[in-house]
């Protein structure tokens, strides 16, 4: 009996499903889903611009396979070669877009409460669908070289770039999926959770900064911007060089903020720094026209303000964290070193080769290392003197004098009790006046209660009829 009740049991166990054997359909779809949403859109989008563009220039459509894996390459910041022509410099408004898509998705995917398995296959599949459309574009492009002169680029570097873009965007994505959890269930330290707004604080500060530099530069240089927007000739001209213009911004917002922390931005042969200028060949792009014209100018310091002010508030931001100038200082620091690294990996992602312009690129290691220094020492010194300030003790407050009372409000108060003893003696004389009167009503058979010594004035000129009545005691007795 026990084993045919065995025999059932194991049978159930094998129509049962097993748990953590794969995914369920749902899952399935999901993780589809964050594979090749992001990749699709990627292909959609460079598949339209390219018939677009090839249609808009009346050409054949035989270049479109070519075209679009070139895109998808250049939105992944892979370095290609057209022509024999190496265009190593992509535009990184692309590959921001793609990131911001990639977390988006991601973060979808799980919660604080997914199982690490599914964690991992989350971060599995956003890896799998990019590497795998990657391959595809490698074996278009090497295919398509015979026909539009795109060669095929290193398929090493071009893997590395494509899983470095969207490594980095999953990670966000996942982490700020499971926040909560990586700081309740994993304990993650205090201090580090502490630096993460003020690194955010500092980044976003420092954009906007190096943001507001590019607007200024190119309002004073307008005229110059658009006389290379007229340069293309015809509509379908002036939009491209516009819509070129806009994808290469963050670039030149990068090199404005290495200029304004003190590093060098290069153009080929043409630089640009706080204090000199060297001039050279530029292609007619309209947003280059923010590099200057002519020699460094003395007001060109006050670009200086960007870093400085972003030290300010991130000694600020930790001095208010801790009361301690040692952690104050300390994470003043660590978030200056996380800072400089992430500003020294933007500068060499926004630069590379640009054919016989030369190479477009900002001094990557000073361009770090000056971040560091500002945000660092202007952050210590920020800090420190927070932190003297909060510690300072506040002055006490002794109890205020008895305020002077005027002469004429002491004769006020004196004279107030005088008024109302006026008062209370002008109730009386009214209630013996009505007394009296009341007395005077009453009839003249009841006898008054005392009579008094003092004659009394008659109202009237008739006698008055007056009785003597004996004491209650004497009644019985004779009148006396």
């Amino acid at each position: 009996m026990s084993d045919l009740l065995n025999r059932e049991t194991r049978r159930a166990a094998a129509r049962a499903p097993r748990a953590g054997t794969g995914p369920t359909p749902d899952q399935s779809r999901m993780l589809a889903a964050v594979a090749f949403k992001t990749s699709g859109l990627v292909v959609v989008i460079a598949t339209t611009l390219a018939l677009i563009t090839l249609v808009s220039v009346n050409s054949d459509l035989t270049g479109t396979l070519g075209a679009i894996a070139g895109s998808w390459f250049a939105a992944h910041l892979v370095p290609l070669s057209i022509g024999g022509t190496s265009l190593g410099v992509a535009p990184l408004l692309p590959t921001l877009v793609i990131g911001w898509s990639v977390a988006r998705t991601v973060h979808h995917a799980v919660d604080s409460d997914t199982d690490r398995r599914m964690v991992r296959w989350v971060f599995a599949a956003s890896m799998a669908g990019p590497l795998a459309v990657t391959a595809i574009a490698l074996a278009v492009a090497k295919d398509a070289s015979t026909v539009i002169g795109l060669s095929s680029p290193n398929a090493l570097v071009a893997f590395s770039w494509v899983a470095g873009v969207h490594a980095a965007a999953s990670g966000t994505g996942l982490i700020l999926a499971r926040w909560d959890s990586l700081v309740i269930r994993r304990g993650l330290p205090d201090w580090v959770r502490a630096l993460v707004a003020p690194f955010v604080r500092a980044m976003s500060i420092l954009a906007a900064g190096g943001a507001a530099v590019v607007l200024l530069a190119l309002l004073a240089s307008w005229e110059t911007a658009g006389a290379l927007v007229e340069s293309g000739r015809d509509v379908v001209g002036m939009l491209g060089l516009t819509v070129v213009s806009v994808l290469y911004l963050p670039n030149v917002v990068i090199g404005a903020l290495a200029v304004a922390t003190g590093s060098t931005a290069g153009f080929g042969e043409a630089s640009v720094s706080l204090f000199s200028t060297t001039g050279g060949p530029l292609p007619p792009l309209p947003i280059l026209a923010v590099l200057p014209e002519g020699p460094a100018q003395t007001i060109w310091v006050v670009m200086l303000v960007v870093p400085i002010g972003a030290g300010l508030l991130l000694g600020r931001d930790c001095a208010i964290r801790s009361a301690d100038i040692q952690v104050a200082v300390s994470s003043v620091w660590i978030v200056a070193a996380a800072t400089g690294v992430l500003a020294a990996l933007f500068g060499y992602a926004a630069g590379g080769n640009l054919g016989t312009f030369g190479t477009v690129e900002v001094t990557v290691w000073s361009f770090g290392l000056l971040t560091f220094a500002w945000l660092a020492v202007v952050g210590s010194a920020s800090a420190a003197f927070v932190v003297w300030r909060r510690a300072e003790p506040e002055p006490v407050q002794d109890e205020p004098a008895p305020t002077p009372v005027p002469a004429a409000a002491e004769l006020a108060i004196e004279a107030a009790p005088a008024e109302s003893e006026d008062d209370e003696q002008v109730e009386e004389v009214v209630e013996a006046e009505v007394v009296d009167e009341a007395v005077d009503d009453v009839p003249a058979e009841m006898p008054p209660a005392e009579e008094p010594d003092a004659p009394v004035e008659a109202a009237t000129d008739e006698p008055l009829d007056a009785e003597v009545v004996a004491p209650p005691g004497d009644q019985d007795g004779p009148a006396r």
